[in-house]
């Protein structure tokens, strides 16, 4: 079962067009905030950066909470008017005055904040919108391409656009692709419609701590998801120290290769994604396959680690992209067919935080390690430890499977 069957649904093709726009014009509003503190602070440009993860990390559960409470239709348009004019403000402000840090910073902390309130009520809109419970899967493939195929188009874009329009611009485009965004909701919003109608449950009364102590106790009582999330933290952590740190100094310390070497390896890495996520849209439903690619993902990572020249890199980026979004679609489906279409959205967040915490705290350690030991021996023991984590994930589902065999005969 492909994609053919995702394509034949009019509103899912307009969505994930729409997206796939949104997911470019982030591409080119993350080259522009990130170029612009770099020039103004150089190395200290982190903590702009940083400022918007901080954001998702801080707002995230509130995010997924209110997804849930809210019309979520009504709710992704106005997140998407709402980053369109925030980010419209950064070129206006470059055009009347001088665009200074801080407005990189506020900006960034805002937008940030307000797409923990569209991506939960996007992924808990998907079960309602596919129709068809069938194709779910194969929807969530091919809505994670977009982030995905902006990584491999990027570059390229981002080079043809800076020939005719400033820098500052690129914010102009991305605002542009918020606004393309709501109008395709708005075209498609008699997709809603049942669900919308479902969703109007009165929380007026309720206070959000009561939604946050229920998506606790959910995940208490899925010790499947539960330990699927925990591992989720542990191989970001371990993706971050060597994707993000790693690589880029590997390939210019140990392969003595360029940067344009590193954006080589970046395109391979898209090019895996893609071609795990229409094998994924193939695979039966199965959290085995989210451990398994697990193994996939940190034997690619040793295979760069251990590489010798920049073909041998590459080959080893194509391996470990294949294994990444196994993890990410199985992860995502669990969490859209095994909850009430009520709680999706604080579930989803409850992914989003644990991984970013994950990203975050292997940046951090990877900033220590690399000074203590070679870039290498680094790469591979947090390699190693994926490699771990899948092998457990899939050890642990094996027993289970069996102790459910055993009871039922």
């Amino acid at each position: 079962m492909g994609f053919h069957r995702v394509f034949k649904n009019p509103n899912l093709v307009i969505l994930w067009v729409s997206q796939l726009f949104s997911a470019i014009g982030d591409h080119l509003y993350v080259v522009a905030i990130t170029w612009i503190a770099i020039k103004e602070l150089g190395a200290s440009a982190a903590y702009v950066i940083g400022a918007g993860t901080f954001s998702a990390l801080f707002f995230g559960i509130l995010g997924g909470i209110y997804a849930d409470r809210w019309n979520r239709h009504r709710t992704m348009i106005l997140t998407d008017i709402l980053r369109a004019l925030f980010v419209g403000l950064l070129p206006l402000i470059e055009w009347y005055s001088t665009l200074n840090v801080w407005h990189l910073v506020i900006i960034s902390v805002i937008v940030s904040g307000l797409g923990t309130f569209f991506n939960p009520s996007l992924q808990a809109s998907l079960p309602s919108l596919c129709r068809d419970s069938e194709i779910l899967q194969q929807t969530n493939a091919l809505m994670d391409t977009t982030h995905r195929l902006a990584r491999i188009f990027g570059p390229g874009l981002t080079g043809a656009f800076l020939a005719f329009m400033p820098l500052p611009h690129f914010f102009t485009l991305d605002a542009v692709t918020f606004i393309l965004s709501a109008i395709a909701l708005v075209f498609i919003r008699k997709a809603f419609i049942q669900m919308n109608d479902m969703n109007e449950i009165k929380h007026v009364q309720k206070s959000p701590m009561i939604d946050f102590k229920i998506a606790i106790s959910l995940l208490k009582n899925h010790k499947v998801l539960l330990w699927a999330l925990i591992s989720l933290g542990m191989v970001n952590l371990c993706w971050s120290a060597v994707y993000m740190v790693g690589v880029p100094l590997f390939t210019e310390r140990i392969l003595k290769e360029s940067a344009g070497a590193f954006g080589l390896i970046g395109g391979a890495y898209g090019i895996g994604n893609l071609l795990s996520l229409f094998a994924v849209g193939t695979l039966k439903r199965s959290i085995l396959f989210m451990y398994a690619g697990h193994v996939i993902l940190g034997a690619g990572f040793f295979v760069i680690a251990s590489a010798e020249s920049l073909s041998v890199a590459l080959m080893g980026a194509v391996i470990a992209a294949f294994g990444s979004p196994m993890g990410d679609i199985m992860l995502l489906t669990m969490i859209q067919t095994d909850f009430p279409e009520t709680h999706i959205g604080k579930i989803y967040s409850f992914r989003a935080l644990i991984g970013g915490l994950g990203l975050a705290m292997g940046t951090f350690i990877a900033s220590f390690a690399y000074k203590i030991a070679s870039i290498p021996s680094i790469m591979i023991i947090f390699s190693m430890m994926i490699i771990a984590v899948g092998a457990i994930g899939i050890f642990r589902i094996r027993m289970i499977s069996s102790l459910h065999i055993k009871n039922a005969s």
